[in-house]
């Protein structure tokens, strides 16, 4: 540990075998299974990143009571904003975190997931689930960015640590597959009667 910190570092902590403050994942991977699993990596990846700073903060919440992690996955679009500002903040002493428009992202975030969840309803049809399915890459790019963020602050800029697809992340892109598979049929090969 260095005399001028009063905390090790992650890298300090991941020498001595701990757990990062915030979950890291190289981007390449977030990209294949968020996008295989038509978007259920994401609720996990909410999930394990308040999980990774509940670890750290036991204590921590604005009302004085314990962070539950499911809940703020699971409704992720209101915690989203509270979640860019711990990651923020915790890695505040790299000047690429800092400069990070955290709110604005967090904000993107949001609207993002309100879209994709409703913009089919005007549309209608084939072209609203299209134009549905279609909203799902966009959001890709806030969550890339905070896990840029993430890897930045806890000291493994690409996500090496966890960078291989494990068997459990082939099997979930094999059943993802499937569901793609099924939404392609469903919207093509079908007559929409």
């Amino acid at each position: 540990m260095t005399s001028s910190s009063v905390l090790p570092s992650d890298e300090e902590l991941a020498a001595l075998g701990a757990v990062p403050a915030f979950y890291v994942v190289s981007k390449r991977k977030l990209v294949i299974l968020y996008l295989s699993t038509f978007t259920l990596y994401a609720l996990y990846w909410f999930y394990k990143n308040w999980d990774r700073y509940k670890g750290k903060h036991p204590e921590a919440s604005r009302f004085g009571t314990t962070v539950w992690p499911v809940p703020r996955a699971a409704f992720s679009v209101f915690f989203t904003h509270a979640l860019f500002r711990k990651i923020k903040e915790y890695g505040r002493r790299l000047p690429e975190v800092a400069g990070w428009h955290s709110g604005w992202m967090a904000t993107i975030t949001v609207a993002w997931m309100a879209v994709s969840g409703f913009i089919d309803l005007p549309i209608g049809g084939k072209a609203g689930d299209i134009v549905s399915i279609a909203c799902i890459f966009p959001l890709l790019i806030p969550l890339l960015q905070a896990q840029h963020m993430i890897n930045l602050g806890c000291g493994d800029p690409t996500g090496q640590g966890n960078a291989r697809l494990t068997w459990a992340n082939r099997v979930w892109i094999l059943l993802g597959g499937l569901v793609w598979l099924f939404i392609l049929i469903g919207l093509f090969l079908t007559d929409g009667a």
